[in-house]
């Protein structure tokens, strides 16, 4: 319940005085109730009225501090639009940060994805085609690792695992097989030079 107060314990005068505060308090109350009658103020208009009423309440304080420091009004209203060009330049570019955070990530996670390529075998003359491939592979439940896994298992020769001879073409496993086709190379050289 709401109490109302007697605003005639107020007054200075007496008789006309009051009818003229009470018409006023009837129509202050009537706004009041159109104001809180449609129920409570989104937070976004809440918000919106804040901002204005934060913008009104800056723009007439620098306004009087101005003038108290002897501006004419041409003189303030264009310190007003410099301290607002100097407060929009001051603010940071969103979009620009944001594009800026994405590219960091993106390239992150290509020297990742890299670092993997190169500790599965794969030379840097075949990483880009690799990664390529590989991340055709990647989906919601094959992450990067295991498509390269799956890639370079049918793929051995991108791993630098096994070698192929030069003579023959066949493929030999490890560094037994790098060392029998460098010495066949070696061999064939010097019987070449004549030693």
């Amino acid at each position: 319940m709401r109490k109302r107060m007697n605003l005639q314990l107020f007054e200075d005068g007496a008789g006309a005085g009051s009818a003229g505060q009470g018409s006023n308090t009837g129509n202050g109350n009537g706004g009041q109730g159109n104001a809180g009658g449609n129920g409570a103020y989104s937070f976004e208009q809440a918000e919106e009225i804040a901002n204005a009423r934060a913008d009104r309440a800056e723009k007439s304080a620098l306004k009087s501090y101005f003038q108290q420091q002897g501006m004419s009004e041409d003189e303030v209203s264009k310190a007003l639009k410099d301290y607002k060009d100097k407060k929009a330049a001051s603010q940071p570019n969103v979009s620009a940060i944001e594009q800026e955070r994405d590219d960091a990530r993106k390239e992150l996670v290509q020297m990742k994805n890299e670092k993997i390529l190169s500790g599965k075998g794969v030379k840097a003359d075949d990483m880009d085609y690799i990664m390529f491939k590989v991340s055709k592979l990647v989906n919601d439940k094959t992450d990067f690792t295991k498509a390269a896994e799956q890639f370079l298992k049918e793929n051995p020769k991108f791993t630098g695992q096994g070698t192929y001879r030069v003579s023959t073409g066949t493929q030999s496993g490890g560094a037994e097989g790098a060392e029998n086709a460098n010495d066949s190379i070696n061999a064939a050289i010097r019987k070449a030079a004549g030693k």
